[in-house]
């Protein structure tokens, strides 16, 4: 079976890679335009893995060139698709260019998934679509409440053209993970989180100041 993993020189999708091929049942290739990733990662997989993979340093709002590389890499047997801006303060100050970026590549790979035949479909959601809760845990049954920025906005409407996509589609499958703060390093050392992007999250944070790239961190809050 071959697996598409768009974003794929990213944090998650870096690892998704490395555990398919581990699994010795997929064969894989990768679409990322590296605007948020670090170069070099394929190099990294190859080293951990022993395999090379292909990727197609394409972006997805570019609907012609998404439809090539299905065209090229075909068949295709699913997409892992983790390809979105994630920070939360720049969708606040820039909600256009999240917008544009986050649903429009989604579009065009939903669109590539149906000309295509490609059945399979998983997809990189968020924790931030259940917005401002008034009872924890969260669980799958909880409602999606008013999101709190465009970036999780992003995901609640991304969430609802898939689901309208699987209803119009017979034999579509789908699956929206929403987790929360996915954290931690390949056993090799030789993977971990690196992105050029100044990190949003505690445990990067934590990590930049553990290694003295940061000459400190703040915690927030007075309980």
């Amino acid at each position: 079976m071959k697996i598409l993993v768009t974003g794929g020189n990213g944090y998650i999708g870096s690892h998704t890679l490395i555990q398919l091929i581990k699994s010795n049942e997929f064969d894989v290739v990768s679409i990322d335009n590296l605007s948020r990733s670090a170069r070099g990662t394929m190099d990294r997989i190859e080293k951990i893995t022993g395999r090379h993979v292909t990727n197609y340093e394409v972006d997805l709002c570019d609907r012609e060139a998404t439809f090539e590389v299905f065209e090229k890499e075909g068949p295709i047997d699913g997409v892992i698709h983790f390809a979105a801006y994630k920070c939360v303060p720049e969708s606040v100050s820039q909600p256009i260019m999240y917008y544009r970026n986050n649903l429009n590549s989604l579009l065009n790979v939903l669109e590539a998934c149906e000309k295509y035949h490609v059945p399979n479909l998983i997809f990189s959601s968020s924790c931030s679509i259940y917005g401002e809760v008034s009872q924890l845990p969260v669980t799958e049954a909880t409602p999606a409440g008013v999101a709190a920025c465009p970036y999780a906005h992003t995901k609640q409407i991304g969430e609802g053209m898939i689901r309208a996509f699987c209803e119009k589609s017979s034999g579509f499958n789908a699956i929206l993970l929403r987790y929360f703060n996915p954290v931690g390093a390949d056993m090799s050392g030789l993977n971990g989180e690196l992105s050029p992007d100044t990190p949003n999250n505690l445990m990067p944070i934590i990590m930049e100041t553990g290694i003295g790239k940061r000459k400190e961190m703040t915690v927030y809050g007075t309980d």
